[in-house]
Parts: C-alpha cells; structure tokens; sequence
C-alpha cells in the first residue's frame, strides 16, 4: 500500500522541489540575518508555527482527498487500517521535507536552543493529528472534539512546559488519534453539505460548504492578528497585510476545476457569468480580512487615515491581480490539487501587497507610530 501512496505524495521530482526550496530559504534567511540578533524564539514563535503547521497540513490534506483517489484504495484487497497507516506514514514523510525542514532552517539560523527543535517536532505530530481528524469523513463529532480539545491541549503544554511533559502529551495525543482514526475515512462530503446552504453565489456557497476554506481562513485571520499584536508596527501591519492575501484554496477555485471553467465558457454572459459570481466572492473576503487589519491596527499608526488608504488600495489591488489571475493565467498544468496551491504563482499577490503597504504605512508614516 505504501508505494501507492508515495508514487501520489512523494515522488522524487516533489523531493528534489523541496530541497531546492530548503537551500533557497536558507540563503535568503541567512542574508537577512546576518546582522539581526534581536529575535528571539519564544512562546510566541511556537505558537505562530503551529498555527501556520495546523493550515498547511489541512488543506494539504484535503487537496489529496480531496479528490477521492484514496476512495479507489480503500476498495483493494486491504484493511482500512493498513491503507490508513501507510497513508499517515507517507504524509509525515513528505511533511518532513516540505514543512518541518524549512522549520528546522529558520530555527537554525535564528540560533535557537536544542530542546526547540524537539518541540517543533512534538508541535508537527500534533497538528498532523488535528488536520487529519478534519479531514476525516466519517469520524463522529464526539471524537472529532475529543481529538481537537486534545491537541490545543497538548500545543499548550508542549510550549510553555519540559520535554518530559511535552513528549507524554504528544505520545498521549497520538494514541488516542490512532485509536480513533485507524477505522475512518479519509475524504471530503463537500456535495452534500452544498445542497444543504441556500445562496444564490455558487462560489460563497461551495466556501462555507467545504471546511478547507473556512479553516484557511480562520488560521490566516489568527497569523494576522498574531503579526499585529506581536510584532513591531508598521512591519507587523504590513506582514499581516501581506498574510492576508495568501488564501491559495479561495484564490485558485478555476484553476482547481476544468469543469468550472468550461461551464463558464457554456454559460450565456447575460444569463449568469460565474467570473462575476467569483470576483463577489474576492471583493468579499479580502474587503472583511482588510477591515478586520485596520480595526486591529487602528492605534498603533498616526495619522490613521493611512490604514485606510492602505486598505482601499490593496483591496482593489487584490480582487483585480486575483480576478485577473484566475482568467487569463489560469494553472492549468498541475497533476493534483496541492499542485496547484503550491504553484510559485501565490507568492506574487502577497508579494505585491507587501510592497504597496510598506510604502504606505512605513515610507509615507515618516516614524510616526502611537505606543
């Protein structure tokens, strides 16, 4: 069973992706560095990367099962929990070159202690068993509550306690999530759950019917917090600006259907246009996340009608570059789901968001910061 699952998550081309990932950030972190010693890794630090361990592994996840490729496995000649296990051991697998290695290169060069990267190991088995538990189609809801209060439970202890505790958190959450999912389904209902919602937008209807893009989202929202609350302003603004623009899932919905886009093509424009429908959907999300940044970033920049020019523009910014994308540059070539999430072009529209707010919010502030 395992060779099924590494030819579909660990291919060497995916490998060798990741390595050449690993060098780069270690050469661009090092030539940040070099000269900052003022960082340090705190509680805080584990926190935010648990967060962000806990949104990439789900909708990494669910862009697998998403699919119902693993469907086809369960019906071989094998028990559930042999497909089960050897599934986990190919996600854990390709986690630690795709996740925890860049993890371990940051924490590297941001000098921190040995025992860190025994808690960032605990934190990555942790998360994993929550992204699994929310992708888990036919686990009850009592054990799907069981399983997150376990795992907010064992994050806290691995972060603010010893190894010694961490590690029986960790080994306590483990086994409680293999008892519980070792018999389960790993898959998506997303079709059931959309004939349940009454919208009249077919794409705001399928968002709060598939729970990728409700999670994605609330972890996006928490980092952005995070980077207001906890870094210094106006960088902490601009991050969380930036951050705010990196929903893959909600941004790449043509890319991730053919049929989407050919029912788009089918459709009469005077009718319906599925591209009006979608651009609702973006002026919607980045609309609230960008008023949701101002409101929490209201008192830490004078004059504050920057925050609000800052938020007209890159909301414009973000709905025309995300409109744009998703018609005329279209990702087209990708083999799977997390494919195409993972394709370079997300970098650009965080990237470009970034730059507009730091010239916003840090060269037109001239220093002017409320403490």
């Amino acid at each position: 069973m395992f060779k099924l699952f590494k030819k579909d998550l660990l291919d060497r081309q995916r490998i060798i992706k990741y390595l050449i990932y690993a060098v780069l950030v270690y050469a661009l972190l090092d030539g940040y560095l070099k000269d900052k010693e003022d960082f340090e890794i705190n509680s805080r630090f584990l926190l935010f990367i648990s967060l962000a361990l806990i949104g990439s592994m789900f909708y990494y996840i669910r862009g697998y099962v998403g699919n119902d490729r693993i469907l086809s496995y369960y019906a071989l000649p094998a028990s559930k929990k042999d497909v089960n296990l050897n599934f986990i051991l190919a996600v854990i697998i390709d986690i630690i070159f795709s996740k925890l290695l860049l993890v371990y290169i940051a924490s590297y060069l941001f000098k921190a202690p040995f025992d860190i990267y025994i808690k960032l190991a605990f934190l990555t088995l942790v998360s994993l068993c929550l992204a699994l538990a929310s992708n888990a189609l036919s686990l009850k809801r009592v054990h799907f509550i069981l399983i997150g209060l376990a795992s907010i439970a064992s994050i806290y202890i691995i972060i603010k306690f010893n190894l010694f505790y961490g590690g029986l958190a960790t080994v306590l959450i483990l086994i409680l999530s293999v008892f519980l999912l070792k018999d389960t389904y790993f898959s998506t209902n997303t079709n059931a759950k959309i004939s349940k919602i009454s919208m009249n937008n077919y794409f705001l209807k399928f968002s709060m019917a598939e729970n990728i893009y409700i999670i994605n989202t609330v972890c996006i929202l928490l980092m952005v917090g995070f980077a207001i609350y906890f870094m210094p302003a106006p960088m902490g603004i601009v991050i969380a600006s930036a951050v705010g623009a990196v929903n893959t899932p909600l941004l790449t919905m043509f890319s991730s259907s053919e049929g989407l886009r050919a029912y788009d093509k089918m459709l009469p424009d005077d009718k319906i246009s599925l591209r009006k429908e979608y651009t609702k959907l973006l002026v919607f999300y980045f609309l609230i996340v960008n008023v949701i940044i101002s409101i929490l970033s209201y008192n830490k920049i004078s004059p504050t009608y920057l925050l609000i020019v800052n938020m007209i523009i890159i909301t414009i910014i973000e709905v025309s570059v995300s409109s744009l994308f998703e018609s005329k540059k279209v990702i087209s070539n990708a083999k799977t789901q997390n494919d195409i999430w993972k394709h370079p072009r997300k970098y650009i529209l965080p990237v470009i968001v970034f730059l507009i707010s730091f010239v916003v919010l840090v060269m037109f502030n001239n220093g002017n910061l409320v403490n």
